[in-house]
Parts: C-alpha cells; sequence; structure tokens
C-alpha cells in the first residue's frame, strides 16, 4: 500500500518543482515589463522565498531525527520541493535585475505568527525535545506554516501582474492545502488536536 504521503501527491510536487525551478530564470527573462522595485512581484518573491526557509531548515531537522518513516518521508519532500522553489523564486529576482534582499528585512509588516512562522524556541526544541515528542511538535508546527503560506500565496494572487508568479503562487495553495491534509492525517493518529491559526488583519499582508 502506498504510504499517505504519497497520496496527497507530495513527491509528484516536489519533481515538478524541481524542473520547473530549473527553467525559471529563463521563463522570467522573456517575459516584459520587468517587475519595479518595490512591487507586488518583487516583494512577494522575497518574502515567500523567507518563509519557505524556515520550512527547510525545520525539515532538516527532522530528516535527521525522525523514527517515523511517514514523517521522514514528508520532512523530506517538504526539504526538496520548498528549497527547489527558493531556488526558482531567486531565480526571478535575478533575472529581473533586482537584489535578493530589500531594504526591509522579509516579511516586513506581516504579523509572523499569522504567517505561520514558528518562534525561534519553537524551532530549536526541534532538535532537543524527545524524538517522538519532536516529531509531534513538528507535524503542529509545519501545519501552521503551511496555513500561513496559503494565505501569503492566496493575498498575491490578488496584486502580482507576472503570469509565472500568479501560477506559482496557485500551485503553493494546493500543494500546501494538500500536505495540511497529510499532517492532519498524521497528527490524528497520534490523537493530537492542532490548535487554530492565529488571525491577523490581511491589510498587513499586501504585497503591493
Amino acid at each position: 500500500m502506498q504510504r499517505r504521503v504519497r497520496r496527497h501527491g507530495l513527491i509528484r510536487w516536489g519533481g515538478a518543482a524541481l524542473a520547473t525551478a530549473a527553467l525559471g530564470a529563463g521563463l522570467a527573462a522573456a517575459w516584459p515589463k520587468t517587475p519595479s522595485e518595490p512591487s507586488a512581484d518583487v516583494t512577494f518573491a522575497r518574502d515567500m522565498a523567507a518563509h519557505h526557509a524556515q520550512a527547510v531548515n525545520m525539515s532538516v531537522t527532522l530528516v535527521k531525527r525522525a523514527a517515523d518513516p511517514e514523517i521522514r518521508l514528508l520532512a523530506q519532500d517538504i526539504l526538496l520541493t520548498q528549497q527547489a522553489q527558493i531556488g526558482q523564486m531567486q531565480g526571478w529576482l535575478m533575472a529581473w535585475g533586482r537584489p535578493l534582499a530589500g531594504r526591509e528585512a522579509p516579511m516586513g509588516g506581516m504579523n509572523r505568527a499569522a504567517m505561520g512562522m514558528a518562534s525561534a524556541p519553537d524551532e530549536a526544541s526541534l532538535a532537543t525535545l524527545p524524538i517522538r515528542a519532536a516529531e509531534t511538535r513538528f507535524l503542529l508546527l509545519m501545519r501552521r506554516h503551511h496555513q500561513g503560506g496559503v494565505m501569503m500565496a492566496s493575498s498575491a494572487l490578488k496584486t502580482v501582474r507576472r503570469p509565472e508568479v500568479r501560477a506559482f503562487a496557485q500551485r503553493v495553495v494546493t500543494a500546501q492545502r494538500s500536505e495540511i491534509q497529510a499532517l492532519d492525517s498524521l497528527l490524528l493518529e497520534r490523537a493530537v488536536t492542532p490548535e487554530p491559526l492565529p488571525t491577523d488583519d490581511m491589510d498587513t499582508m499586501d504585497h503591493g
């Protein structure tokens, strides 16, 4: 029987992201009207890359520590997929002639907790908690992180102009909603009920 995480299409999404990342810079250069500084497209690329970076860091820890093979596989899928997407977004910025970092810190003005960003102590705890507790904490943190990613990408769909950026944001929404279902299934097996995501004023998510 296929593993649960495979049924949610994570492996297929990971492979597609790797292939797309290799073409990202070329596609970005081919489209007219290079995004200005700052613009919704540029801001989204920087903010989502920073958001993805935390997911990558948390997943690296669980790939090393997880005893549950399903959780290790899920963490590996997230690691590979989101690292490839970071490369794709950075490729856009370079093709547009924009620096990878702006004058303001990434996600400036956003409520980071509402966007699913884990606190530094929570992120550090993944390396120090007993393994089973760390696995459960990872599932909870990543669920919130993905919910925040869906909110960010959904908000960007209202403002970004580049077709490739809009298509990317829509893929993020679809894929991370699917991964949330996988996370929920794993949490259900552990009889764990996740806490609701903190609410935030959507105005703080404006990408330009």
